[in-house]
């Protein structure tokens, strides 16, 4: 209907109708999608644990099926809904390879480093990773950080803290901690660029954007892979049919929901709501493997979930 205007119509309705359309951020999908997507990632140390034969440290090896499985799923996802010419239209940037890489690489440590120590501090240390993506984002982006969001993250880092037992508590680890340790500050590094990448190209299709994640980050892990070499000759049918739960619960859908909320969420809400993987990551680490839930680690996750809350009370979006 652009070209039914008259030659005297107001120039700027003209060309915000030949502009481009853009989709409005839409905070609510953004917060489902992220808590879904943190209670998915918050069992990956289980699936990765089960996955993994004792002895071995396969972290690479299964972040690169579960980013290969996610590329192929989106795959067909957008050849069922006949989108595959966006994948050729759409313009590829930098940022959209970097938050591919940088997720890879955030995920494959993070694996690594719950099979060599705690749960609870793997997922700790993992989670330094939305406080980097949020002063960046302050710093690169000029991206507003109010009081409350500040409260929430700040919050949300305290309770994490309890939670892993480095205040008010002790969180032991095995011979191999110095390495778990290191690979999760690693995880939590990389989490935050990755985070960072996805504010921008907010243009880009969710599901378009979902399967280059997934491409980029299985080339990373791929690559990965082929420095480490990990030993596969171990795995049992038992350790790989955790290994296929891991990659679809952990890999297309945890992930594919983290790039959505990333389009519709500033960098401060999805980084105060997705510290819901810690507290998942701390109730099965008590359930399923017998890690101490102490008092101080019950007050952390309780600190986590307020500061889950109090972005939803933010009255704006961006």
């Amino acid at each position: 209907m652009c070209d039914r205007f008259p030659r005297r119509a107001d120039a700027r309705l003209a060309s915000r109708c030949s502009a481009p359309s853009r989709t409005l951020p839409d905070r609510r999908l953004g917060i489902v999608a992220i808590v879904l997507s943190a209670t998915a990632m918050g069992a990956a140390g289980l699936f990765g644990r089960m996955a993994t034969p004792d002895g071995a440290v396969l972290g690479e090896a299964l972040t690169l099926g579960r980013m290969a499985v996610g590329a192929a799923g989106m795959l067909v996802l957008l050849a069922l809904t006949r989108r595959l010419g966006q994948l050729r239209r759409v313009r590829l940037s930098g940022s959209v390879v970097a938050g591919g890489v940088f997720l890879g690489l955030s995920l494959a440590t993070y694996l690594s480093a719950t099979v060599l120590t705690d749960l609870s501090r793997a997922v700790v240390l993992h989670y330094l990773g939305p406080v980097v993506a949020t002063v960046l984002a302050r710093v690169v982006l000029k991206e507003s950080i109010t009081r409350l969001d500040a409260l929430s993250l700040g919050t949300a880092f305290v309770g994490m803290l309890f939670a892993a037992g480095l205040v008010g508590g002790s969180s032991a680890g095995g011979d191999q901690e110095t390495l778990g340790t290191v690979l999760g500050v690693a995880s939590g590094v990389f989490y935050g660029a990755a985070l960072l990448c996805y504010r921008y190209r907010s243009d880009m299709p969710s599901d378009v954007r979902c399967f280059w994640n997934f491409a980029f980050g299985a080339i990373a892990t791929g690559a990965m892979v082929v420095v480490t070499q990990p030993d596969l000759s171990g795995m049992t049918p038992s350790n790989w049919t955790w290994a296929a739960g891991f990659f679809v619960v952990c890999g297309l859908f945890a992930l594919g929901l983290l790039v959505v909320a990333g389009k519709h969420l500033r960098a401060a809400e999805l980084s105060g709501l997705s510290y819901l993987e810690v507290v998942v990551a701390l109730m099965i680490g008590a359930l399923a493997f017998g890690e101490s839930a102490s008092t101080p680690a019950v007050f952390g996750s309780g600190l986590i979930l307020v500061a889950m809350a109090l972005p939803m009370l933010a009255g704006r979006r961006h």
